[in-house]
């Protein structure tokens, strides 16, 4: 038996993200940006593994499905994977997502050049097309984050290859650990007992 009956939804909602919780008998304060992404999306700083598919050679070096496929491995081992990207490469950063099998936060275009710079500095790993500046790996390697450019590869690179590369650099991170396999937090209706 239901506890209290729902309510129809009308036929004009907006989804409006959650404010972030403040403890009992304190104010919520505003945060950065930053903060505020952290908060909504559940960033766990300590194993986020970023993967920024967008290059900016007129075309992609890396198939989107191996992306993928490296990402799937990573969040099979506990690794928090973010896709990032610019705004203009919906179309690419959208496929890496669609092609995998496991949960991901999708980040692309969502945030300022100042909070991605923040989000690298506080990533275990970053793998990307290419090194060219502006790109997430010149800015990794300037915040001493390690990275993985794919462009800086010679001859055929496979999903395998790439993620026993990530998981050696994951591993000579003292401060970066996976935790269980990462999945996504949905809200549920739950039923009264």
């Amino acid at each position: 038996m239901r506890a209290t009956p729902l309510t129809p939804l009308s036929d004009e909602f907006a989804l409006v993200p959650d404010a972030p919780a403040a403890p009992p008998g304190m104010a919520a304060q505003p945060g950065t940006p930053y903060d505020e992404l952290v908060a909504f999306h559940g960033l766990e700083r300590e194993r986020l593994v970023l993967i920024h598919p967008g290059s900016h050679a007129a075309a992609p070096a890396w198939p989107t499905e191996r992306y993928a496929e490296v990402a799937d491995l990573l969040a099979a081992d506990g690794w928090q994977i973010a896709i990032v990207g610019d705004a203009l490469e919906p179309e690419r950063t959208g496929a890496v997502l669609g092609a995998m099998q496991t949960a991901a936060l999708f980040l692309a275009g969502t945030m300022t050049p100042e909070t991605l710079t923040r989000l690298i500095g506080d990533a275990r790993l970053v793998l990307s097309d290419d090194a060219a500046r502006p790109s997430p790996v010149a800015e990794a390697r300037a915040l001493g984050t390690p990275q993985i450019a794919l462009d800086e590869r010679h001859g055929e690179t496979t999903s395998d290859d790439v993620a026993a590369e990530a998981r050696a650099a994951l591993a000579r991170e003292s401060a970066a650990h996976p935790g269980d396999p990462f999945t996504l937090h949905t809200p549920a209706f739950s039923d009264a007992a």
